[in-house]
């Protein structure tokens, strides 16, 4: 299972792959995150109009493509990500917009001129892009399930994720997590017994280790914001593997995995990984 191939605490998760390096949720982040030596990885999945699992964060396509000006789709303004067809997002470019917005202020400084054509060759992957990806990498992945909104109650997302995973043969290195912790109690119902993660922010339940056990979990990603460390260590006596997120603040996240956390979620896994081989 996932925790097999991960021993021990204090490990590198990179959020939606090397996010600093390279366009998010795309196969270069991943190529990216893979050369910087990351234990493990993070994406994003959406289910979008012929039924199709991308690899995508945002419910709308307007920050991480070019869709508002493509001559075909210009007009389907808000954009919503499940309205498409995978035939009509294939043609979209997903990586022009990192080397116009530099998000993370790494172009020129740790982004180096060529990879500039890469970027721009980006496109929206399908989750099974990503999953045969890891295969061949055997490097384990966090799919966190989206919350699919524009479809309340519809929970056909978690057993197609499911599917997926068995098709490709993954079902070693998969953790699923989620903000809709309905789509962690179907993935039990549906009988499969892959780890599962109890995403937060907010605010934590009363009572996150009786919590997270209620969903026969073993992990809980609370935002890093509302997360001190005494409660880490808290949490970890009780046996959860913690996993905060979006931490980018490298002092930060050393002293959280002093505190015992399994994992630090970060956009810059490359500068972390740096820091870490000093300290074993």
């Amino acid at each position: 299972m996932f925790f097999e191939h991960l021993p021990g605490w204090g490990l590198v998760c990179a959020h939606r792959g090397a996010r600093s390096l390279a366009p998010e949720n795309t196969l270069l982040a991943a190529e990216q995150m893979v050369q910087r030596g990351t234990d493990f990885w993070e994406i994003d999945v959406h289910k979008i109009a012929d039924g199709t699992l991308i690899v995508f964060h945002d419910d709308v396509l307007s920050r991480t493509t070019n869709v508002a000006n493509h001559k075909e789709l210009a007009d389907r303004k808000p954009w919503n990500t499940c309205e498409f067809t995978y035939d009509e997002l294939s043609y979209l470019d997903a990586g022009s917009w990192f080397l116009e917005s530099d998000p993370y202020k790494t172009i020129t400084t740790e982004v180096t001129e060529d990879v500039f054509g890469l970027i721009r060759a980006q496109r929206i992957p399908t989750l099974m892009n990503m999953l045969t990806f890891t295969r061949a990498h055997n490097l384990p992945m966090n799919i966190e399930i989206k919350d699919q909104i524009h479809s309340p109650g519809d929970m056909s997302i978690v057993e197609d994720v499911l599917s997926e995973i068995r098709r490709v043969g993954v079902e070693d290195l998969i953790l699923i997590s989620s903000f809709n912790h309905e789509y962690l109690r179907e993935v039990r119902r549906l009988g499969s017994d892959l780890p599962l993660a109890v995403l937060t922010e907010g605010e934590h339940p009363e009572n996150i280790p009786e919590y997270v056990r209620s969903f026969d979990a073993q992990y809980y990603h609370p935002d890093v914001d509302i997360t001190p460390v005494h409660m880490i260590q808290e949490l970890v006596s009780e046996g959860i593997r913690v996993s905060p997120y979006t931490v980018n603040d490298m002092d930060k996240a050393l002293e959280l995995i002093d505190a015992g956390c399994f994992s630090v979620i970060t956009d810059f896994p490359q500068r972390l990984r740096r820091l870490l081989p000093e300290r074993v």
